[in-house]
């Protein structure tokens, strides 16, 4: 709703005497044209969400934390909670919790806790109006390790995708699990990830390329457990070195009809001192027009559409500084970026 203010402009009035006789004007009301207001973009990111309503000393609260501090800093928008998507996070991770599981994302009816099949139908199941949801599931040694969670969604070549993504709610659920006779506690992080029909994604201007690891970002790990990711990125290596994963996906990615094409010309990781490292770069060929004009793309449909990730065939090294280059075009516009991150001590 728009209101309209009316001014009206006070003419002053002079009266000359001529001749024995005068005239005068009367003054005019003068209305300014209408001038509508800005259309709200509907992509815009998001910059402040309310507050959640997770306990102070809870691993959802760790988890929410760091999943928003990251995107931040990345360029993506912050994601709000949503207490529909808690409870879906938290019906999976009793399941998992109470079954012996032969897939992470997926239930089986009829097994104790089954609530849906993967993970948009658990959402739905609550009353969730999203159609797609994206879940994360991250488990490790001992008891409440919830730090590690987000850390190891970054550190990967799928799960990464989630810092990327337009989504605009959350849903956590970590917790510790019970004892296990022989290994003792596990830390379970549970998170999906979505978007309500009536919303549209969130996204950065054109010309914008979202990165990880972020610019001048330190502590960067020096290895990726290539086995320990569900699928394996690439099933040949044991582990590889911390990938690096680049976002072109902007706001005209999102209008009715568009086609964007991405063609890369280089894109390399260069120790300080050193020759580009040898690595490979990986893109789904077949969600979106990405092109090569330099470096080999090895085809994966597991990627997100407009996403290149390089990943270094050996473990980088401690304490180093690296840089990334990448130059090609996006929309035949040509696009140039140069960034530097550190890697951590050990």
């Amino acid at each position: 709703m728009r209101s309209k203010t009316r001014f009206v402009l006070s003419l002053a009035m002079t009266l000359t005497a001529c001749g024995g006789g005068g005239s005068s004007s009367v003054p005019q009301a003068v209305t300014p044209p209408v001038v509508a207001p800005p259309i709200a973009d509907v992509n815009e990111l998001v910059k402040t969400v309310s507050a959640p309503i997770y306990t102070s000393d809870s691993g959802n609260l760790i988890v929410f934390n760091a999943v928003n501090a990251l995107r931040e800093k990345i360029g993506s928008g912050l994601l709000a909670q949503s207490t529909m998507l808690d409870q879906a996070a938290l019906a999976h991770w009793k399941y998992l919790d109470a079954n012996t599981i032969v897939s992470l994302h997926s239930e089986t009816e009829g097994k104790s806790g089954f609530t849906g099949v993967d993970a948009t139908a658990r959402a739905k199941a609550v009353g969730y109006s999203g159609a797609y949801v994206d879940e994360v599931i991250f488990g490790t040694n001992g008891a409440d390790n919830f730090a590690g969670c987000a850390a190891s969604w970054a550190n990967s070549v799928y799960h990464i995708g989630v810092y990327f993504s337009g989504m605009r709610d959350i849903g956590v659920s970590a917790l510790t699990t019970k004892d296990d006779p022989v290994y003792g506690k596990y830390t379970v992080c549970v998170t999906d990830f979505s978007l309500v029909s009536s919303k549209s994604e969130q996204l950065p201007a054109d010309g914008t390329v979202r990165v990880y690891p972020y610019p001048d970002q330190t502590a960067v790990p020096i290895v990726f457990y290539n086995q320990a990711e569900s699928p394996t990125p690439l099933p040949q290596y044991q582990e590889l070195g911390t990938p690096v994963t680049l976002n072109f996906k902007t706001k005209s990615f999102a209008a009715a009809g568009a086609k964007p094409s991405i063609s890369v010309s280089q894109l390399t990781i260069t120790p300080a001192g050193a020759q580009p490292l040898t690595a490979r770069v990986l893109a789904n060929l077949n969600a979106g027009g990405v092109l090569t004009a330099g470096p080999e793309l090895i085809g994966d449909d597991r990627m997100a559409a407009y996403t290149l990730t390089v990943v270094p065939i050996a473990r980088m090294v401690p304490n180093t500084v690296y840089t990334v280059s990448f130059s090609g075009t996006v929309n035949g516009a040509s696009i140039s970026k140069s960034w530097k991150f550190t890697t951590a001590a050990n």
